[in-house]
């Protein structure tokens, strides 16, 4: 754990403080909220804490037990709308010698695309940054209305796997309630089991903790958790899991989790139009997450046609 404070038993105040950061700044990113956080707490032992006017969170970003653990934090966050470069650089070197005090130096993970500028700004010096692309990292991002009509030649093919699915099954959506958690639950191990058997070997301890992040995730069932199930036969067969990506705004919601049969034409594509019909009028756009370089989920996201990748970058201040 590199900074004071965990995730772990925060109370209401804490909560809220910590929300006043991350609903502070337009992100753009699916890992920038209270619940993304909460739930790989344990796993990559996230930590946080307030240098000066910033909210620093810090993670454990190699999860390989043959590897010696090399942690990272975010771009410091926001609780104005805005950054004052002097004041950012005295967080940032703050830091740095809390990661040197581990003996490590300062690597800034999924840095939004817009934070990037400022980073230079706080640290001119040439040589000073190293500053890398991270294509993996990126988040998918598209339009709800694209993700409900699923109209023009580019979105044909779904369409086509939708109305297949509407023709041939009776189906029956609904929200996920405390009282059918435990049958979501038992869904979603089922449905990760049978996928170990088709993920490569490097990735199936990320579908792993996958399952542990999606119990931790269910926790908040009605408590700010967006959620649907399609249910064939009264057996649930289809599962998405998100939230609004800022609690004071409805215009984007993340997608977390989409779960679903694929043995079923149409299933996937249905609890995604299901799912985003319903969405509040308000909301505009639908953060994908990334497809953390597995070139199948890539290949899927693209096929959605994205309104726009919001890049994500890598930094180490030397």
């Amino acid at each position: 754990m590199i900074f004071e404070n965990t995730f772990d038993n925060l109370n209401k105040e804490q909560i809220d403080l910590l929300n006043t950061y991350f609903d502070g700044y337009d992100y753009q990113s699916s890992s920038h909220t209270y619940i993304a956080n909460y739930i790989w707490r344990n796993t990559h032992q996230i930590s946080w804490q307030i240098i000066g006017d910033y909210l620093c969170i810090g993670a454990l970003g190699n999860l390989d037990p043959e590897e010696d653990k090399q942690s990272f934090m975010s771009f410091p966050l926001t609780n104005t709308g805005s950054y004052e470069i002097p004041k950012l650089r005295e967080t940032l070197l703050t830091a740095k010698e809390i990661f040197a005090g581990n003996g490590q130096k300062l690597e800034l993970s999924l840095v939004p695309e817009s934070l990037v500028p400022l980073l230079v700004e706080c640290f001119p010096e040439e040589g000073a940054l190293f500053i890398e692309h991270d294509r993996d990292d990126d988040d998918y991002i598209y339009r709800k209305e694209d993700l409900v009509s699923l109209a023009g030649r580019k979105l044909h093919t779904k369409k086509n796997h939708l109305n297949q699915f509407m023709k041939n099954y009776e189906f029956t959506y609904e929200e996920v309630t405390p009282e059918n958690v435990p049958e979501v639950m038992a869904y979603i191990e089922s449905k990760n089991a049978y996928k170990l058997g088709e993920t490569p070997e490097d990735w199936k301890e990320i579908l792993e903790l996958e399952t542990e992040a999606i119990r931790e995730l269910l926790k908040f069932v009605g408590k700010g958790l967006l959620s649907g199930i399609i249910r064939i036969h009264g057996k649930i067969e289809a599962v998405t899991l998100g939230e609004f990506a800022r609690t004071n705004s409805k215009e984007t919601v993340l997608v977390h989790v989409e779960k679903a049969d694929d043995r079923i034409r149409g299933l996937y594509q249905a609890i995604n139009h299901e799912f985003c019909l319903r969405l509040p009028e308000e909301t505009v756009y639908v953060n994908r997450e990334e497809d953390m370089g597995l070139a199948n989920l890539r290949l899927t996201k693209m096929s959605y046609k994205p309104w726009k990748l919001a890049q994500k970058y890598t930094a180490i201040v030397k």
